[in-house]
């Protein structure tokens, strides 16, 4: 029996398809498509790489969701650089395809408020909840009541420190983090640090973000009637962890 080859593997023909300009002769709008298609691939992958990490840390198993988390940094990183290609547009360039493009806007991306739901952030990822159709309300619903990567941390927390219900969950951390080095809590140390790294990560692409779309539109609403710039710059202090950051000026 032939093996399959690499276009029916991966499906080259049918994904070649997949990237239809709306404008006429705006060399711009390709890369566009390809850089959000590119986004959404991606997040996929992170989102596959939250479960298998939070369903490690359920299983009191950090050393296993060290894996998937130093992954999910590293897609983080390539999730960056994208920004940087797309900057590679002149605003004129942008502005030939971009009114046909409204009212679509990156608010819709679903996979990344699963992002937000699965890392733990759940109130930031309820915005713009009422912009989505009813199956994919219902599939963030489920996302949003899956375990998260900060439950299934605080779990391992509790049973690493052998913690007793009401402890704080700072305390907890100060004291992983002043411990550091034994055996027990090596591994949930260095899951902690990454949980940092992912945050840091989607504070920087947030920031990112706001610096292309003022290169691109400068003050001007959004497509989907966002208020463009002026929304991204209220996002920079949103942070997933805020314990990890506050851990430090306590040890």
């Amino acid at each position: 029996m032939a093996g399959t080859d690499y276009s029916t593997y991966l499906k080259i023909n049918d994904l070649l398809t997949l990237q239809v300009p709306l404008t006429e002769d705006a060399p711009d709008e390709l890369l566009f498509i390809v850089v959000h298609q590119s986004y959404e691939l991606w997040f996929k992958v992170i989102i596959d790489e939250l479960q298998r990490a939070s369903a490690a840390l359920f299983d009191e198993e950090p050393w296993n969701a060290v894996r998937h988390l130093e992954r999910i940094v590293k897609i983080e990183d390539l999730l960056i650089q994208h920004l940087r290609v797309l900057e590679s547009m002149s605003p004129e360039g942008f502005l030939e395809f971009r009114d046909p493009l409204d009212p679509a806007s990156g608010f819709q991306s679903f996979q990344f408020r699963a992002i937000e739901f699965l890392s733990g952030a759940g109130k930031v990822a309820m915005l713009n909840f009422h912009l989505f159709e009813e199956s994919t309300r219902s599939w963030l619903t489920e996302m949003s009541e899956s375990p998260s990567l900060l439950r299934g941390f605080e779990h391992s927390l509790g049973a690493v420190l052998n913690a007793d219900d009401g402890s704080e969950t700072i305390d907890l951390v100060r004291a992983l983090y002043l411990d550091h080095r034994s055996s027990a809590t090596a591994a949930l140390h260095g899951v902690a640090e990454l949980m940092m790294d992912h945050d840091e990560h989607l504070a920087m692409w947030r920031h990112q973000h706001m610096l292309m779309a003022g290169r691109q539109i400068g003050r001007r609403p959004g497509t989907g009637g966002s208020e463009g710039m002026a929304y991204l710059d209220t996002t920079l202090s949103q942070r997933l962890y805020p314990v990890l950051w506050e851990v430090r000026s306590v040890l």
